[in-house]
């Protein structure tokens, strides 16, 4: 990646525009415009502004590889994470957890006779980041990765054995979310109460989410979820307990392949 393509997958990723990274350099937005598309370069007094900006190093900023600790790359990360405005750590988390599903989904792609649509690099990343996704699967030994919208999941290569408890476990689990008013109670009471710790999902609200009589909702909710879920003190709204939380985004990934 040249010094262009270099601030302009930089420019991207910090998710502003050519005016405004020319505001804080000091320099015209086609100055800006020309360095990304390789007409010309910054000059070299430039380059020092142009990492502080970006929090990279000058040789970062170039491209140029150096020799480094192998756990070098999560130092940086885990130095940019720390670095996050105090609230957002975790939607930093899920911009890198997106932008590596999208990295491997065009390393892949890129492979000859992958069957795979060929993709620009820098616009997939913003596309993930974006959440502008519909369905993708990447799968090769030892790496499976697959994003649905803001959900996004990594398994490796270690052997997936199951014990038959452990069976029995997921085939209870399973069958308890067979149930489609089931399966649509559990979706609305998540969709209303994952952004916030102390958010209950009124009774009538799901009812209205999901068709279904308000009398249904709380017979599904004392019934086929009642290990899932907890009622609010007053009795009017429920939400998932947290050790539960992660049910609902795993099988809205598993819909497209049903």
């Amino acid at each position: 990646m040249n010094l262009g393509e270099q601030i302009l997958f930089l420019r991207k990723n910090r998710q502003i525009t050519q005016e405004q990274l020319a505001r804080e350099l000091g320099v015209t937005n086609q100055a800006v415009s020309k360095w990304e598309s390789g007409q010309c370069m910054p000059d070299i007094q430039l380059l020092p502004d142009i990492a502080r900006f970006f929090k990279v190093s000058i040789d970062e900023l170039m491209g140029v590889e150096k020799e480094e600790r192998e756990d070098a790359l999560l130092i940086r990360i885990k130095n940019a994470l720390d670095a996050a405005k105090p609230g957002t750590e975790y939607a930093e988390i899920m911009k890198l957890v997106k932008a590596l599903h999208a990295i491997a989904w065009v390393k892949e792609s890129a492979k000859e006779g992958s069957g795979m649509p060929k993709l620009d690099m820098d616009e997939t990343i913003e596309h993930a980041i974006d959440s502008e996704w519909g369905f993708s699967s990447v799968s090769v030994p030892k790496f499976t990765a697959t994003m649905r919208r803001d959900c996004v999941f990594f398994a490796g290569g270690e052997r997936m054995y199951l014990d038959d408890t452990d069976a029995a476990k997921i085939s209870r689990l399973l069958k308890t979310f067979a149930d489609r008013w089931t399966l649509s109670v559990l979706f609305s009471i998540y969709d209303r109460t994952y952004r916030n710790d102390s958010d209950f999902a009124r009774f009538e609200d799901v009812s209205e989410d999901t068709d279904v009589e308000v009398e249904q909702v709380k017979s599904i909710v004392a019934g086929n979820l009642s290990k899932y879920v907890y009622v609010s003190d007053d009795k009017t709204g429920v939400r998932i307990k947290g050790e539960y939380m992660n049910i609902p985004p795993i099988l809205s990934v598993l819909r497209p392949g049903i």
